[in-house]
């Protein structure tokens, strides 16, 4: 067993699928949370924090608190946009699941099938790729170059190669787990080459317009001009933050990180885990499933598509847990988000904060606590099953 913050990581199968009810908040839950947030941003030193939670297809709570830009004064609201990091990760990981859905993707042809290019895409397969188990490399020079010296916006994955494309792989695939972000470059490529379509086009059809998620973008020069916050990489000897390079390019990095949104956009983002006409019944039990090794070990990092996997106790007594699929996201000296998502209550939470502050990680776990006192366990649903 593993710890995450209150997230408990389990070793275990997934079967069967069926929807769960509506699921009410509590009455003064709402209170509780903004005075968590408050207390949130006082320990952690944030200029914003940002959070939504989601109940079946409503947004029951959506704040923001700080500014979104100390030096003009600006506050943050509900609507401002933030860079989330790594949670491009699991919109590519569903745009992958409804072109499974189509028949237009293999989770198990090789990604050679999509794209023939660097010569090891026929190495391994598509699942492999998204679950990081391939070998693709995350920390190359030429991502810093890419970002910070070279800086141009990118329009299709396939402009982006050359920030790995050089490199080898960093193990035999499917033999160990290795996050790439690079590796999630060259999935948007897979996903772009078949879809017939360019891969963020793919996206705002297939994704953003269907689920309603309209402040979600990649993050262009000309992204976020009206509500993207300001971001912060330190906070100075005189207690005043320091403001992060504006110069940047993050377009780049596509469904590894490319991309700004809200809270609110990734609530939206969260019900395709569950809608039962957003997704067949196999591809939410992919993205609930963790990959396997080639030798038959689940990777130790308990990915899927797009999504780690883990359970989730609703008190702090409970015996029994429920399946958690969860990603975090970070830019660089910007920014930190979070998604967490129980389907089998169709719950959700979502936070962004336009500074990285010690110890980030443990904003999750506190995330997580907040859910659960939207959830009402009793109206909950089994959907998957340990074998």
């Amino acid at each position: 067993m593993r710890l995450f913050g209150c997230l408990v990581f389990f070793n275990f199968g997934l079967i069967g699928f069926f929807v769960s009810p509506i699921v009410v908040a509590q009455g003064s839950i709402d209170a509780e949370t903004l005075q968590r947030m408050k207390e949130l941003k006082e320990k952690y030193q944030l200029p914003s924090v940002s959070v939504a939670v989601g109940l079946v297809e409503e947004i029951v709570f959506a704040e923001a608190i700080g500014f979104s830009d100390i030096e003009k004064n600006r506050p943050a609201t509900r609507e401002t946009q933030y860079s989330v990091g790594s949670l491009a990760k699991p919109m590519t990981g569903i745009a992958l699941a409804r072109l499974m859905d189509s028949g237009q993707v293999d989770l198990q042809a090789p990604v050679s099938k999509y794209v023939k290019q660097p010569e090891y895409t026929q190495q391994f397969s598509v699942r492999e790729l998204a679950a990081h188990i391939a070998g693709v490399p995350h920390n190359t020079a030429e991502r810093h170059t890419a970002e910070f010296v070279d800086i141009k916006d990118h329009k299709s994955p396939f402009d982006a190669f050359y920030v790995f494309d050089s490199h080898p792989l960093l193990f035999p695939p499917g033999t160990d787990y290795g996050y790439s972000s690079n590796g999630y470059i060259l999935l948007s490529a897979v996903i772009e080459s078949a879809a017939d379509m360019n891969y963020v086009n793919f996206l705002q059809s297939s994704l953003w317009d269907e689920l309603g998620m309209k402040s979600t973008e990649l993050d262009t020069f000309l992204a976020g001009r009206e509500h993207e916050a300001s971001y912060y990489q330190a906070i100075k000897p005189d207690g005043n933050f320091a403001i992060s390079p504006v110069n940047r390019d993050r377009s780049f990095l596509f469904g590894g990180g490319g991309f700004i949104s809200t809270p609110s956009d990734l609530i939206r983002l969260s019900r395709a885990t569950f809608l039962e006409d957003f997704l067949s019944d196999d591809a939410r039990l992919a993205m609930a499933t963790p990959a396997r090794l080639r030798n038959g070990e689940i990777n130790s990092d308990r990915y899927s598509l797009g999504w780690r996997v883990a359970a989730i106790r609703l008190t702090e007594d409970a015996k029994e847990e429920w399946l958690a699929l969860h990603h975090g996201g970070v830019t660089d000296k910007a920014s930190t988000a979070y998604l967490l998502v129980v389907p089998e209550c169709k719950a959700s939470i979502a936070f962004a904060t336009n500074y990285i502050p010690e110890k980030f990680w443990r904003m999750r776990g506190d995330m997580a606590k907040v859910l659960r006192g939207y959830i009402n366990e009793e109206q909950c649903r089994r959907s998957f099953k340990a074998s």
